[in-house]
């Protein structure tokens, strides 16, 4: 494994089709078996640093060489939410440039421990996987109907992943879990956040989801604070 921060690279904003990643990089990714993308968490998505990386990413030969590779995103919002949506543009990214995306992995405070513990099992997971290319992608058919099947078989795996769907009331209720898991633990009472968990749960399930949002903020709020 090679570990990479690129912090320590001059990453470019996109400007143009000129805009060049360093060599060293480009050759990084394209030599590489698979990927681990780990990002931080700032104004509920990555930094800009990892977008500019992947925004450069595509003048370069990564597109025609990266098909079916094994990738796995990891997105820490250090003060809590974030995550999920973060994890979308990690893997939004995965299906663009073709990348077999597996185990996508929300971090926050909440579960930190929990999560390393996740991200050593998910690493061996991915070494064992075999590139699985895609079918081209589907602006490089000519026959609609083979651009369409290119397109429906990424997009269908994209969506087969867990919490690439999740919106922000979803985020917040699993932040609720987080909270009462690690509050459980420390022997305090979670009644009153359950009942509240609960609550926007059933709503839910009944199609009422603007009317879980009040609920899902209580379920979080009564224990993060």
């Amino acid at each position: 494994t090679e570990i990479i921060y690129l912090v320590d690279y001059d990453i470019p904003q996109w400007t143009s089709s000129e805009v060049r990643l360093p060599e060293e990089l480009i050759q990084i990714m394209n030599n590489a078996d698979a990927y681990v993308l780990g990002a931080p968490v700032y104004v509920l998505d990555v930094n800009g640093l990892t977008k500019d990386f992947m925004d450069a990413l595509v003048a370069t030969d990564f597109l025609t060489k990266a098909n079916g590779k094994p990738a796995l995103g990891i997105a820490m919002a250090g003060g809590g939410g974030g995550a999920t949506p973060a994890l979308r543009t990690i893997y939004w990214f995965f299906l663009i440039f073709g990348l077999r995306g597996a185990n996508p992995l929300p971090v926050s405070r909440f579960n930190y421990d929990k999560a390393l513990r996740e991200a050593y099992e998910s690493g061996k997971h991915l070494v064992e996987l075999e590139r699985k290319p895609f079918k081209k992608l589907f602006y490089e058919y000519k026959e609609e109907e083979e651009r369409v099947l290119s397109l429906t078989e990424r997009t269908s795996y994209f969506f087969s992943l867990p919490f690439v769907n999740y919106d922000w009331v979803d985020e917040i209720l699993w932040l609720a879990e987080q909270v009462m898991e690690i509050s459980k633990e420390k022997g305090i009472n979670i009644d009153k956040a359950k009942m509240e968990y609960e609550k926007a749960k059933e709503l839910i399930r009944r199609g009422r989801k603007a009317e879980s949002i009040e609920h899902a903020v209580r379920a979080y709020m009564t224990l993060y604070y």
